[in-house]
Formats: C-alpha cells, sequence, structure tokens
C-alpha cells in the first residue's frame, strides 16, 4: 500500500459577546474532551486554532487547559495556527488592521503558549486574492481553503492531493485544500469509511497528501456529537483506526510542508465553502441555485455544485442593511481612530483593541452559524464600536455628512459626548442612536424578511437533529414558526418612519428623498414638499437639556384631516424579565414587559426600562398620542434548528391633525438615554 499523509487541523471559537454559559458548555463538551482525547493518544498529531475571544476565556476561566495545551505543542504533538486574534473576516477589514490582528495573536500564542504560529485559520475561509500578499507580510507562511476554492478556479479535485503555493505582488503562502468528502464524514461516518476514502486516495498515487479542517466544535457541541464522539468512543475508534494502518501517516501542517513540496502555483478566486456561499445568495437565488443542482446531479453526482457559484460573503451586506451598517460604522471608526495616532497613549491602544473586537466576524452574516439574528452578539460588538466612538467623540455638539453607509443616500450624524444620532436623508430615519454613557445602541434591531429555510418549516420536524451534519434536514424548536415567518417587514426597522392616514389613504414617507438644510452645529431639518400627503419637515436637534430632540412640522396649501403615525424600533432584547418593563405616564404600564402587545390613549411620555442594565431610554411629545407596541420577532436559523428570536419592540405613536391652508402643524419628540434608577 501507498503512504498517504493525512493533514488534521480543528478550528475552535466562541464570539465576542457570546453567554459565559456558552463558552463553558463547550468548554465542557468539547473542548476539555477533546484535549483529554489528544492526551491519550500522541500519536494524534494535529494543528490547533484557539480564536482570540476563547483564548482569554479560557485564561480567565481555564488556565489548566492552557498549561495542558503547551505540553502538547512541546512535545510536537500539537501545530499552534494563528488568525486574526478576534476572528475577524479578513478581507473586510483594513488592511492596517488585518496585520495587526494578525500580529496580536502571533504575540500572545508566542507569549502564552511559547510558540510563534506559522500557519493561519482563516475565518470562514474566506478567500480574497489580494489576500497572499497581507499574509506574507504578516509572518505567514501557510493556510487552509476548500478544495471548492480550486475547484472554482478550474482545478480538478485529482490535482489537489498536497498543497499549493499563491502570490500577491510578489509575496507567496502556501494554501491547503480542504477535503469536502472528508470533512462531511467527520465526525457523521464510520471511522472505517475515514480509512477506506484514505485508501482509495493512496491507490491513486504516489506522496499523496490529504488535509481536513474543520470546527472543533464538531466534536461535543453540535446536535449529538458529544454522546457520538466521547459515550460511544467515535474519537478513540478513529484514532485506532487510523494506526491500524501503517500506510497512513499523521502530520501536523508544518511537517506536511517539510515532507511534500508544494505542486504549484494556484490563483484562487474570491470564495468560501459551499454552503456559506449559498448563504449569501438572496432566497430566490438560493432557490435556483438548489434546482440548478437538482437538474445536474444525474450526470455529475456529488460534482454538480462544483460546476456552480453561489454569492459572495460580502454580498451579506448587500442582503442585510443591518450587517452593512454595523460594517461601515467600523470602517468609519478604524479611519478616525487611525488617523489619530498615538501608540504610547494606553486610552489609544485600549480603543484599538475594542474596535478590533467590534471586527468579530460572527454577527455580521447569517446561515446555520452566522450571528446576525443574535442580538445579544450584535450588541457586544456595538458595546465596541461605541466605546471606540466615544473616546472619538467631539467635546461639543456636532454634525458630520457623508453617505455613512453607502447605500446612496446622504446620511447625517449629530453627535454629543453623551449621545449619537445617525439619520438618512432616505426616510428621514434614525438608523441607529446610540448611549455612548451605557455603550448601548437603541436602533439595533432587525427587519423581518423572507430566508429560504422559511419555505420548509412547515415540513420540518420538532427537536434537535442528533448524531448528523447540520447541514441535514431542517429541525424547528418549537411549532409554529412557519406563520411567524410569514410576517415581512415593508422596511427597516428604523426610527421617527412616518406614515399619513387621510381618508381612508396611506401615504408612507419610509423610502421618500428628504432634502437636507443644516442649522448650525446643533441639528439640520430634512424635507419634503406636499404631494399625496401634507409637506413634512423633521428637524433633529440637540435639545437645550441636551436630550435628542425631533420637531415634526406638517403643512399644506389645503385644510386636511388625517392621522400621523410615528414609529420607533427600539433595541431591547430580553422580552420578559421582571427587571425590564415599559412605563407609561410614570407608572409601570401593563402588560409591562417589552415582549407584550399593548395599546395604550391618550400619552405624552413612555420609558424603557432595564434595571439589570442599569439604563433606560425617555420618550416624550408634547401632543397627546396614543401608543401602540409590539414585539420584533424573527425566525432564525442556528446548528440546533430554526427558532423565535426576539429582536426589540415597536413603538407608534398616533397623533390626530387638523391641518388649515398655511398653517404648520408641529409636534415635538424628545428622546433622552439614561440611567434606570433616575429618570430623566
Amino acid at each position: 500500500m501507498r503512504p498517504v499523509t493525512l493533514t488534521l487541523i480543528v478550528h475552535d471559537h466562541q464570539p465576542v459577546g457570546n453567554f459565559d454559559a456558552v463558552f463553558q458548555q463547550a468548554y465542557d463538551d468539547a473542548y476539555a474532551p477533546f484535549l483529554a482525547f489528544l492526551e491519550g493518544r500522541p500519536a494524534m498529531r494535529l494543528a490547533l486554532h484557539h480564536s482570540g475571544p476563547l483564548l482569554q476565556w479560557l485564561a480567565l476561566h481555564h488556565a489548566d487547559y492552557l498549561r495542558r495545551l503547551r505540553v502538547l505543542v512541546d512535545r510536537g504533538q500539537v501545530e499552534l495556527w494563528g488568525g486574526g486574534f478576534f476572528e475577524p473576516i479578513l478581507p473586510a477589514i483594513p488592511e492596517v488592521d488585518r496585520r495587526g490582528q494578525i500580529r496580536a495573536m502571533a504575540d500572545w500564542l508566542e507569549l502564552e503558549l511559547g510558540r510563534r504560529p506559522r500557519g493561519l485559520w482563516l475565518a470562514e475561509r474566506v478567500w480574497e486574492p489580494g489576500l497572499a500578499s497581507s499574509l506574507a507580510a504578516s509572518g505567514v507562511g501557510y493556510t487552509a481553503v476548500d478544495d471548492a476554492h480550486f475547484v472554482a478556479a478550474g482545478f480538478e479535485r485529482e490535482a489537489l492531493w498536497g498543497y499549493y503555493l499563491t502570490e500577491d505582488q510578489g509575496r507567496s503562502v502556501a494554501v491547503f485544500p480542504i477535503h469536502r468528502e472528508l470533512r462531511y464524514l467527520v465526525p457523521f461516518g464510520e471511522p472505517e469509511q475515514t480509512v477506506e476514502l484514505l485508501r482509495r486516495v493512496a491507490d491513486g498515487g504516489e506522496g499523496r497528501l490529504v488535509v481536513l479542517g474543520d470546527d472543533g466544535e464538531k466534536f461535543g457541541v453540535w446536535p449529538g456529537t458529544r454522546a457520538r464522539c466521547y459515550d460511544q468512543r467515535w474519537l478513540e475508534r478513529l484514532a485506532d483506526a487510523l494506526a491500524a494502518q501503517p500506510w497512513i501517516e499523521l502530520r501536523t501542517p508544518a511537517e506536511a510542508i517539510a515532507h511534500h513540496a508544494p505542486l504549484g502555483l494556484a490563483y484562487l478566486p474570491t470564495a468560501s465553502y459551499h454552503e456559506m456561499q449559498e448563504w449569501a445568495l438572496p432566497p430566490a437565488a438560493q432557490a435556483r441555485y438548489h434546482r440548478a443542482a437538482e437538474l445536474l446531479e444525474p450526470e455529475f453526482g456529488d460534482g454538480a455544485r462544483d460546476l456552480l457559484r453561489g454569492g459572495h460573503w460580502r454580498n451579506f451586506q448587500a442582503r442585510y442593511p443591518e450587517a452593512n451598517r454595523l460594517h461601515k460604522r467600523m470602517l468609519h471608526a478604524s479611519r478616525r481612530l487611525w488617523e489619530k495616532p498615538a501608540e504610547d497613549d494606553q486610552r489609544w491602544r485600549e480603543a484599538r483593541t475594542r474596535l478590533w473586537r467590534a471586527q468579530c466576524n460572527c454577527p455580521y452574516w447569517h446561515g446555520v452559524f452566522g450571528g446576525l439574528y443574535l442580538p445579544h452578539l450584535r450588541a457586544a460588538l456595538y458595546r465596541e464600536l461605541i466605546a471606540v466612538e466615544a473616546y472619538l467623540a467631539p467635546a461639543e455638539p456636532q454634525i458630520q455628512r457623508a453617505d455613512f453607509d453607502l447605500d446612496g443616500a446622504a446620511d447625517l450624524l449629530l453627535e454629543t459626548p453623551r449621545w449619537a444620532a445617525w439619520v438618512s436623508a432616505r426616510g428621514g430615519r434614525l438608523w441607529a442612536f446610540d448611549d455612548r454613557e451605557r455603550l448601548w445602541n437603541y436602533g439595533d434591531t432587525l427587519a423581518r424578511r423572507p430566508e429560504a429555510y422559511h419555505r420548509q418549516l412547515d415540513q420540518a420536524e420538532v427537536g434537535a437533529a442528533e448524531g448528523r451534519t447540520i447541514h441535514g434536514a431542517l429541525r424547528v424548536k418549537e411549532a409554529g414558526l412557519a406563520a411567524l415567518a410569514e410576517t415581512i417587514d415593508p422596511h427597516g426597522r428604523d426610527s421617527f418612519v412616518d406614515r399619513w392616514e387621510e381618508g381612508g389613504a396611506t401615504h408612507h414617507w419610509a423610502d421618500a428623498a428628504f432634502a437636507v438644510s443644516e442649522g448650525g452645529a446643533a441639528g439640520f431639518t430634512l424635507a419634503v414638499p406636499e404631494g399625496a400627503a401634507p409637506a413634512l419637515a423633521k428637524r433633529y436637534a440637540v435639545g437645550g437639556d441636551g436630550m435628542l430632540e425631533v420637531e415634526y412640522t406638517l403643512s399644506s396649501a389645503r385644510a386636511r384631516l388625517g392621522m400621523l403615525t410615528v414609529e420607533l424600533n427600539l433595541g431591547l432584547h430580553v422580552p420578559e424579565a421582571p427587571d425590564r418593563f415599559v412605563e407609561v405616564e410614570g407608572e409601570r404600564a401593563q402588560p409591562p414587559h417589552f415582549g407584550a402587545r399593548a395599546r395604550h390613549a391618550v400619552v405624552a411620555r413612555a420609558a424603557f426600562v432595564d434595571r439589570w442594565a442599569d439604563r433606560r431610554l425617555d420618550l416624550w411629545v408634547d401632543r397627546k398620542a396614543t401608543l401602540d407596541r409590539a414585539p420584533i420577532e424573527t425566525v432564525s436559523l442556528s446548528e440546533a434548528g430554526a427558532e423565535r428570536v426576539f429582536q426589540g419592540v415597536e413603538v407608534r405613536f398616533g397623533l390626530a391633525v387638523g391641518l388649515e391652508p398655511g398653517k404648520p402643524w408641529r409636534a415635538r419628540f424628545r428622546v433622552a438615554p439614561g440611567r434606570a434608577g433616575s429618570p430623566a
């Protein structure tokens, strides 16, 4: 039997802002037992990557894990791999941050575990051709991507039993192709199937190298895998099966590089793994993609998907304005921070670290794993980002005008040391409102939109998948999600989104093009002329008490009688808890919790109080209004199945308006963030 080299790369990650209990559960179910498995099996040689958030958590809570890991590293059994410290999508962040994060990870590993890595785990295997020069300049010698990257470049799979060199601007790195079939077999197939696959590879030629790189959470965190890997001894049986075959040589990536010459030069296209590229497509395009694959499968079998290209990771920013705004604010903060060089200043260095934390990839995309739909992960990144922006904030109120989110419409940033209001000229909408003292974005919500998996909800089984790949049949955590997913929002979940009702007709200003006129450092006005609805002007300004004021002015050339509805959508991420409640006119509302649906008549003041986090948001209107509130709930997908997720609270103020010709009608809203125990 010809010898074959098997190189394993295991990637462990928990995102910035994940719950401590989730870290601990993953540690108990996967990370700790996998380390114990390696300690008992010295012949199992592999590379291991831990993301920075996980390393920091381990150092704080399980320092013994790191000591034990260092023993494995010192005896040559485990090769440490680096990456961007806070697990960013490297092509999506500025070059200066890209190199800084890679260097920070290498420095940490060298200091704490005694080895400076040469290998780099590429977050979500998102590759763009220009990365090669960035990696090489950062001291990276090699990385790994999916074999699909190579197939997309025109390579035959039979040409992928090794590694290739790629370059950009004359700087090169080695790239390992991760074997797709093996990725699906481990740990869901039997160990003997892995051996048989390797036997087929070995039979095909001399000196072949097979690479498997995948998530360490497959070994205990994914549904059913704890029992499979440890109770049913799958990992031990795999180790035994490999050890029983003398022709299988386990080598770390560094050893593989030393023993195998590169197969040649490769130029890889922009790509990620197949599933990610599918998730990046809009639902209709996903349906066409799957249909095309079905049509090709009779002729091309498992290779059908090799003939198709899905979307690109950056497409998530086009699909989800919420992800795009987070990303563009991150870029804006990075530019401002690096324009203020002060690396010898401790506050500057702290701001840089918080910026890097805000680059953690998970809340920027959505699929089985992506965290865009998870409010606590988005909130964690906003917390870091707002802290950076607060560090850079002017001492006095200031207005900046630019297309911050690059959606083609002008934006205005009205900021004070206490808060920041991000407003779009499209609809005159407030799309972010930051409490800079408590590091919270009250605009952090998520619109309900169709997803490809929504079409399968009515056929899905209730409960988590057990002991099989998460890319299989859809499961749901509760019944009734299909009906919930049918609700689609007509516009983004911003605030001060307005509509006019008159004579049975409704006019929406949500997407109207407002003209902008600035009025000094403390305010600006957005206006649209009269048409089917009265002329509307909205002035955003810093009030005399330091609050945000939004003044509405309606006017008409004729008498009109109608209803103005002003909609606010608030990022309040816990639907029901005794220490989180709504106040109306200074009294606790009934029902009080954020997730309740209720109508309140004759209201001029409301507040949303979170005593656990010690924050509140007070709202006033200087006219009596009706107030309707309702939960914003989405249907999301995770590795455990589809689930209901509370995204925030929809608040609608209804104001009756009687207009006389040429006489303006006005209403003024005030918005004030503050501490839970001290009403504004």
